[in-house]
C-alpha cells in the first residue's frame, strides 16, 4: 500500500516519464543473513552496468536495506527511505547521500482516543511481540501510559499467539486490548499486525485498538493510525525533490508522529459507541453508502430539475389564474357590451315597436267599446260579446309577445347555451324587425329548408346576431329607390353539417378595402355606428363554436354576410 501511494504521487507530480523497478528481500520469512548474502548478489549482477537515478527502500522490519545493501551495491546512488516504526535510526543509514522519514505511531493520541469513545475504561491490555522493534513500540507505548492516571496498564508481551484468542474471549467489560506490533511472538514465529487484528478482534470480548490502518476492516476498532496512502504521498514529493537536483544530505531524515483517528463503523455499531464521541477530524470507513453517498449527483440534478419544474408549474398555475380571471373579466366585459349593444338595438326598433304595439292596443280598445254598446242593449247578444273578449284575449297575447321579445333582449344575462330550433329562432327575429323594415319600406323576406337540424346556442345572443345583420342591411340602402330595397334570411345545411345562416341586401355594398377591416372593434362603415356590432357579433357565435365571414354579394348588388353553427 505504501510502495503504490508512493508510485501515484510521482506519477501525478510530474511530467516526466519515471520507470520503476521492484524487488523484494522478504524479510518477514528469511532473515538470516545467508539469505541477506544472495539477495545482494542477486541484486549486484542484475542492475550491473545500469544507470539508476535514485533507490527507495521500505524497510519493514528494521534498517538493513537503507543501511547495508545501498552502500554495498550502488555506492553513488542517492537513497530516499521511509519506514513505521519507533526504533532509533542508525548511524549506517545517517550518512551522505542518504534521506528518507521516519513515522513513528502516535500512541498517546490512540490513548486519548480510546478514552474519548470508552470513557469508562480502566484496564488497557497491550500485545507485543519480541523482536527488536517490537520492543522498541513496547517502551514508547509504556512512556505513553504514564500520562494516564487511575488506568491499569497489563502488558502482554511472553505469549504466543496462538493462545491469544483464548485469552480475549473473557476479559472484563472495563478493558480494552491496544494491539502494539507483533514482528515475532515468544516461540519466535513472525507475523504482521493485520494478521493478528484479524485473529483477535472477532473473538474478543472486548474492542481492539491498533496503530496502523492497514489493520483495520478485520474487527478492529480503530486507533490514531498510521495511513500508508498519506505517508506514501509525503515520501513520493521527497523522491521526487532528489530526482529533481537536490542533494540528500541537505534534506534531513524526517522522524515525525503523525495519526489520523480512524475507526471502523462496524466497530462502533457492535460495541454501541456513539459516533458523536469521535473527534471533528475523524474519519469512519466502512460505513454503508446510503443512497444520497451512492448518487449524490443525480439526486442533485434531479433537486434541481424538480425545483426548476415546481417553480414553473407554480408560475404556469399563477398564469393561468391570471388568465382565468383576466377572461372572467373579459366575458363580463363583453356580456356587458353585448347588452349595451342589445339596448341600442332596440332603441333602432323604437319606433316600428311602437306600431307593433299600437295594432293590438287600439283593437283591444274597440272592442271594449264594442262590448260596452253591445251591453247596454236590454238583451245582449252573449255569442257577440264573447267573440269580442276572445278578439280582446288575442290582441292581449299578441301585445304580450312583443313585449317579451323586448324584455328578453334588454335583459342583462351571460351565454346559456341550450338546444334550439333554428327556424323558429330565424322566423321569431324576423318578425320582430318587419315591422322596422315597413316603417323604412324594406321588403324582407326569410327562405328556410323543410327541416334544419337542432343547435346548441343561446336564444337571446343569437337573436341579437342576426338583428344586428339585418339592421345593417336596411342601413345600407338608405339611400337606394324604395322599391329596389330588399333583405333576404336564408339559412340551409351546409356539408360537413353545419347550420349556414345568410343576411344579404340590396345596399350599395362594401368598399373592397375596408371588407378585411369588418370584424375589428370600432371599425365601421357607416358615419353615425359605433363599430362594435360586427364584433361582438363575431365573438358570439366564435363562443358557439361557429365563426361569421362577409363581403359583397356577387350575384347582386349589395352585400352579404354568413355565420354557421355545428348542428347539436
Amino acid at each position: 500500500m505504501l510502495e503504490q501511494a508512493v508510485w501515484s504521487e510521482m506519477e501525478r507530480a510530474t511530467t516526466n516519464r519515471v520507470e520503476f523497478s521492484s524487488e523484494y528481500l522478504d524479510a518477514s520469512h528469511f532473515s538470516d543473513r545467508e539469505h541477506f548474502r544472495l539477495f545482494q548478489d542477486y541484486l549486484g549482477k542484475k542492475y550491473a552496468g545500469q544507470k539508476l537515478d535514485l533507490i527507495m527502500v521500505f524497510p519493514s522490519r528494521d534498517y538493513t536495506l537503507a543501511g547495508e545493501l545501498p552502500n554495498a551495491l550502488f555506492p553513488d546512488v542517492p537513497v530516499v527511505f521511509v519506514t513505521v516504526n519507533e526504533m532509533e535510526v542508525p548511524p549506517s543509514v545517517s550518512r551522505p547521500g542518504v534521506t528518507g522519514i521516519v513515522q513513528h505511531f502516535d500512541l498517546r493520541g490512540t490513548l486519548g482516543l480510546i478514552m474519548r469513545l470508552q470513557p469508562d475504561t480502566r484496564r488497557v491490555v497491550v500485545i507485543c511481540g519480541t523482536s527488536k522493534s517490537d520492543r522498541a513500540t513496547l517502551g514508547r507505548i509504556e512512556e505513553a501510559a504514564q500520562s494516564l492516571e487511575g488506568i491499569e496498564f497489563d502488558f502482554w508481551t511472553n505469549r504466543a499467539v496462538v493462545d491469544l484468542p483464548m485469552a480475549v474471549r473473557s476479559l472484563p467489560a472495563d478493558t480494552v486490548i491496544l494491539l502494539g506490533t507483533v514482528q515475532s511472538d515468544a516461540t519466535g514465529r513472525r507475523f504482521f499486525t493485520s494478521q493478528l487484528a484479524q485473529l483477535l478482534a472477532p473473538v474478543a470480548s472486548v474492542p481492539v485498538y491498533v496503530l496502523g490502518a492497514s489493520a483495520l476492516g478485520n474487527g478492529a476498532l480503530g486507533g490514531v493510525v498510521v495511513v500508508p496512502e498519506d505517508l506514501g504521498v509525503r515520501a513520493g514529493q521527497l523522491a521526487l525533490r532528489v530526482l529533481q537536483g537536490a542533494r540528500p544530505e541537505t534534506l534531513p531524515i524526517a522522524v515525525v508522529t503523525k495519526g489520523t483517528p480512524m475507526v471502523d463503523w462496524r466497530a462502533l455499531q457492535r460495541w454501541n459507541i456513539r459516533e458523536t464521541r469521535m473527534p471533528a477530524d475523524g474519519v469512519i470507513r466502512y460505513r454503508p453508502e446510503t443512497l444520497w453517498d451512492e448518487h449524490r449527483n443525480l439526486i442533485l440534478i434531479s433537486l434541481a430539475v424538480f425545483l426548476a419544474q415546481a417553480t414553473t408549474i407554480g408560475g404556469l398555475l399563477a398564469q393561468r389564474r391570471q388568465r382565468r380571471r383576466a377572461e372572467a373579466e373579459i366575458l363580463n366585459q363583453r356580456t356587458e357590451l353585448a347588452h349595451v349593444t342589445r339596448v341600442l338595438t332596440m332603441g333602432q326598433l323604437t319606433s316600428a315597436l311602437a306600431h307593433e304595439l299600437n295594432q293590438p292596443l287600439g283593437a283591444i280598445l274597440r272592442n271594449a267599446e264594442a262590448a260596452e254598446i253591445f251591453l247596454q242593449k236590454e238583451k245582449p247578444d252573449l255569442d257577440e260579446i264573447r267573440a269580442i273578449l276572445a278578439d280582446i284575449r288575442k290582441d292581449d297575447q299578441r301585445a304580450g309577445s312583443v313585449i317579451g321579445r323586448m324584455r328578453a333582449l334588454l335583459k342583462r344575462r351571460s351565454l346559456e347555451l341550450k338546444s334550439l330550433d333554428l327556424a323558429e329562432l330565424l322566423t321569431e327575429t324576423v318578425a320582430l324587425a318587419r315591422s322596422d323594415a315597413r316603417a323604412r319600406q324594406v321588403n324582407i323576406t326569410l327562405q328556410l329548408p323543410a327541416k334544419l337540424p337542432p343547435v346548441c346556442g343561446d336564444r337571446v345572443h343569437l337573436q341579437q346576431v342576426l338583428l344586428n345583420l339585418i339592421l345593417n342591411g336596411m342601413d345600407s340602402m338608405a339611400n337606394v329607390p324604395k322599391l329596389h330595397r330588399l333583405v333576404a334570411v336564408s339559412a340551409q345545411t351546409a356539408k360537413d353539417g353545419s347550420v349556414e345562416v345568410a343576411v344579404s341586401d340590396s345596399g350599395c355594398g362594401i368598399p373592397p378595402e375596408k371588407i378585411e377591416r369588418l370584424f375589428e372593434p370600432f371599425f365601421t362603415t357607416k358615419p353615425d355606428g359605433m363599430g362594435m356590432g360586427l364584433a361582438i357579433s363575431q365573438t358570439i357565435i366564435e363562443a358557439h363554436g361557429g365563426k361569421i365571414w362577409g363581403g359583397n354579394n356577387n350575384a347582386r348588388r349589395g352585400a352579404i354576410f354568413f355565420f354557421s353553427l355545428p348542428a347539436e
